[in-house]
């Protein structure tokens, strides 16, 4: 970059700030408020950010440098000082759209040849960061392909199926036959990356530890600044999401008073067609019969039809491998259950392109459904606060936001998940899965309130 000189001799510092991955700059003003006073105001679509000002600084080195935080109870503007008798400010407004704007403010002094830290987090999805996250650690062995997507504009083999860790200490172990088509990423101190047997990173190694094996195409980089600690494993606060959406639901349909709860257990060899909007409280949902079929019915049109399963007394939601569950023309399905029962599809679960299913438990997650379920992943999210496990396996194929934190994941059989993928501690122990992360995750609201560590950018004049 260029220096560029005014005519007091004074020096035009150009930030470049990359905010949110990818997107078209749509508009960039700045503007001089004072010889010692900077000021930009950017519109940006998708999430590209470019601050442009003027210093009164001769000859300084900058250093902009993002400080991994949690934004739960953040309150913009972001204010901070870099030195005494020094301030900035950044704000951030939504102009709709999916486009907001940034206003930057700042005051430095004459002084030369100092260095500044300018600190500053904003808002974005947790699945910006990459799609298979374990943040005690992730290990593959044996046969794994992760590679990347975007479902909505039908792009394939994209190169950005990373693999990330968050908390201190917390490795990156591949072996077998892994192709990590993506960057293998550690954030926590003192993580690390081994590559073994014929395993392969297509993408670059960045980790705040070292780096074992010499199988990386891209850049091999060690030792880099710890952004993220175990406080930035939970962005969504799991424990507390799910029960307070269970709490919400309760006290919305049946005034906190529900029904007592029975089972729903349709016979063996049945189709249940359900076309109008239906609340379900039951001590269990049980399709593990022989050759059952439900269907909830949207009203087209691309409207939405609202279905809701609350599962009372750790009941379990179980479709049998001869068996299925249809969501149609717009049916929005939500399913609360409590107490711990699992989540237990073998069978067929077919979600359409209008239709939607969020899960919201405090058990654990047995994903081996056969068949097709969905193309979207945004329309099938599972939240899980259970410490225990999600496991995606059999010939499943889904495309689906796993959000577990707390639990152990583990991808087995000859699976295949489209989507995200969250866990505690994420491994593949057996057959040989496939995982690819959809882009079009970057723009899904999820995690407004989530982790950002930008990178560091410095200028030298």
């Amino acid at each position: 970059m260029n220096a560029h000189t005014k005519e007091s001799g004074s020096l035009l510092m150009v930030a470049l700030f990359l905010i949110l991955g990818i997107g078209a700059l749509v508009a960039a003003t700045a503007r001089m408020a004072g010889v010692e006073t900077l000021e930009t105001s950017e519109a940006v679509r998708g999430g590209r950010a470019l601050f442009l000002a003027e210093s009164g600084l001769e000859k300084a080195k900058y250093l902009l440098r993002s400080q991994a935080c949690t934004l739960a109870g953040l309150t913009l503007p972001v204010t901070g000082q870099l030195a005494s008798g020094e301030s900035f400010s950044v704000d951030m407004t939504a102009l709709g759209g999916n486009q907001f704007q940034l206003d930057a403010t700042g005051m430095t002094s004459s002084a030369q040849r100092k260095v500044r830290q300018i600190a500053t987090c904003t808002v974005q999805g947790i699945w910006r960061a990459g799609g298979l996250i374990g943040c005690q650690g992730v290990t593959m062995g044996g046969t794994v392909l992760t590679d990347a997507l975007d479902s909505g504009t039908g792009q394939t083999n994209l190169n950005n199926g990373d693999v990330r860790t968050i908390n201190p200490g917390a490795p990156i172990h591949l072996s077998g036959n892994v192709n990590l088509h993506g960057d293998a990423i550690t954030t926590g101190a003192g993580s690390h990356v081994s590559v073994g047997g014929s395993s392969r990173i297509y993408g670059d190694a960045k980790v705040t530890g070292t780096i074992i094996g010499t199988s990386i195409d891209g850049a091999k980089v060690s030792g880099m600044m710890a952004t993220t600690t175990a406080a930035d494993c939970d962005p969504l606060q799991v424990t507390t999401l799910v029960s307070g959406k269970m709490t919400s639901y309760l006290a919305g349909a049946y005034g906190g008073n529900p029904p007592v709860a029975t089972s729903y257990a349709p016979g063996n060899n049945t189709t249940t067609t359900v076309g109008t909007a239906t609340n379900y409280h039951v001590s269990s949902y049980d399709l593990s019969g022989s050759h059952v079929v439900v269907n909830l019915l949207g009203p087209g049109g691309g409207a939405k039809r609202n279905f809701n399963i609350y599962i009372a007394g750790g009941g379990a939601f179980t479709i049998g491998n001869q068996s299925s569950l249809n969501l149609t023309h717009g049916a929005n399905l939500t399913v609360y259950m409590a107490g711990g029962g699992v989540f237990d599809i073998k069978g067929t679960l077919y979600i359409d392109p209008t239709s939607f299913l969020t899960l919201y438990t405090t058990g654990d997650v047995d994903l081996e459904a056969q068949g097709y379920a969905g193309n979207l992943a945004d329309h099938f999210k599972i939240y899980s606060s259970s410490s225990g496990t999600v496991g995606q396996g059999g010939g499943s194929s889904l495309a689906s936001v796993v959000y577990a934190p707390l639990a152990a994941v583990n991808m087995l059989g000859n699976s295949t998940l489209i989507g995200g993928m969250w866990g505690r501690v994420i491994s593949k122990d057996q057959g040989t899965p496939n995982f690819f992360y959809d882009e079009d995750l970057k723009d899904i609201p999820d995690g407004s309130k989530g982790v950002i560590a930008v990178g560091a950018w410095q200028e030298l004049y």
